[in-house]
């Protein structure tokens, strides 16, 4: 009777063991980017640019919502300007919709031009970030999916 008993338990353990599952491995890819003290620009609230952003259709005023975000910049070394790479456009197939890009109180275009001066870079800011769609034409904005891409430049110099 005894050995029945202590057999019992290891019984159920080689069984169990038998049974098991096996494990799932997962990763999470994790980087981080410390920037110098001398210039950055970050965005505000978490890695949103990393992120596709959306402009939501608005269907009481038949428009497109702009996308309002924050920008954190710092430049001991100067003024930062900002310019466009290429026009910001977002299309669908053979349509496009121009955006308007501001950041600060300044809408960029391929031309650079200042957007945060050498006083208020020196300590750090907050300055906004949006991006607008242009006014649709007379028959508004044709349906569709739209998407794009909107590459800056910042640069600082003395």
């Amino acid at each position: 009777m005894k050995r029945t008993l202590l057999a019992l338990p290891l019984t159920v353990l080689c069984a169990a063991s038998a049974y098991a599952i096996d494990p799932i491995e997962k990763q999470v890819q994790v980087t981080a980017q410390v920037p110098t003290d001398a210039f950055f620009v970050e965005p505000v609230g978490g890695n949103w640019m990393n992120d596709p952003q959306e402009m939501a259709w608005n269907s009481y005023q038949a428009k497109l919502d702009p996308i309002r975000k924050e920008l954190q910049v710092k430049s001991t070394v100067g003024p930062i300007t900002a310019y466009l790479v290429s026009p910001a456009v977002i299309a669908s197939g053979t349509h496009n919709i121009g955006l308007n890009v501001k950041v600060g109180d300044t809408v960029l275009s391929t031309t650079s031009a200042e957007v945060v001066s050498a006083a208020q870079a020196a300590p750090g800011a907050t300055i906004g970030f949006q991006v607008e769609a242009q006014a649709a034409p007379g028959t508004g904005y044709e349906p569709g999916s739209y998407q794009g891409l909107v590459s800056m430049i910042f640069e600082t110099a003395p």
